[in-house]
């Protein structure tokens, strides 16, 4: 078995036997991780700390060749962020992202800029509103995955530039006024929503978040990429449902 030490988040965990943790978490250059923590119940919680949730420790693992199920014997935590699992809307916002990431990797596929997303969301969630965050996220996982939106020209003509249009979920591409009948279902987007989406495809996490929007052109940027979203991956994630039925007890933003 090889050895590995790596920085990495946790995205989830799961009780295995009576004593154990099957840790799932999200690394810089290996991707995302599993791996069984032995005992961990038993040697008290300062060990199990370094496995909350949304912790970001440095761990070291061995390497199963025949399994993706490693053995993790160390965890040095880095940042607890006790401040995400303090409120409902952090350990429900966090979750969230973390279910994403977890949904759209792969095992051991590397993909260090959603570590960085991921880590720098985690930091943004105490302090600024949470649903804002949501939108940005979404759409750089998505770019980083390869899933983005194709919002340049219109994906059946080529016209360009366009500064409004509309949107095919099926499609996942802008079309303009010429050929959006070509979906029925495709949704108007304006020129607001549109420079929206164009600059959070583009712009750093930081950038997007202290730029100014109206409240609408963000209601509806966060209604189009949510519904490609579940589109894309064909259901709603239970932390998704669990956002949704919690939204009328949520501080508002």
């Amino acid at each position: 078995m090889s050895i590995h030490k790596t920085e990495a988040l946790v995205l989830k965990t799961m009780p295995f036997r009576s004593s154990s943790l099957i840790v799932t978490f999200f690394t810089p250059q290996l991707g995302k991780v599993r791996g069984v923590v032995k005992g961990v119940h038993r040697e008290g919680e300062i060990r199990q700390a370094g496995f909350e949730l949304f912790t970001h420790a440095e761990y070291i693992f061995y390497e199963k060749k025949r399994s993706d199920l490693h053995l993790i014997s160390e965890a040095a935590i880095l940042e607890s962020h006790h401040a995400l699992r303090d409120r409902l809307d952090g350990i429900a916002y966090a979750s969230y992202f973390c279910e994403l990431v977890d949904e759209l990797t792969e095992v051991q596929d590397p993909h260090p800029e959603i570590f960085n997303l991921l880590r720098d969301s985690f930091h943004f969630l105490p302090v600024i509103p949470p649903p804002r965050i949501e939108t940005v996220f979404v759409i750089q996982l998505l770019r980083e995955m390869g899933w983005l939106p194709f919002l340049e020209s219109c994906v059946e003509c080529g016209a360009k530039p366009l500064e409004k249009g509309f949107f095919s979920i099926r499609l996942g591409a802008l079309m303009c006024e010429q050929c959006h009948s070509k979906d029925s279902a495709a949704q108007p987007l304006g020129s607001g929503a549109l420079a929206v989406l164009r600059s959070y495809s583009k712009d750093p996490l930081a950038d997007c978040l202290s730029a100014s929007h109206s409240a609408v052109i963000e209601s509806q940027v966060k209604t189009l990429i949510t519904t490609f979203l579940n589109y894309r991956i064909g259901k709603v994630l239970k932390t998704r449902k669990f956002l949704d039925s919690i939204h009328f007890v949520l501080k508002p933003a």
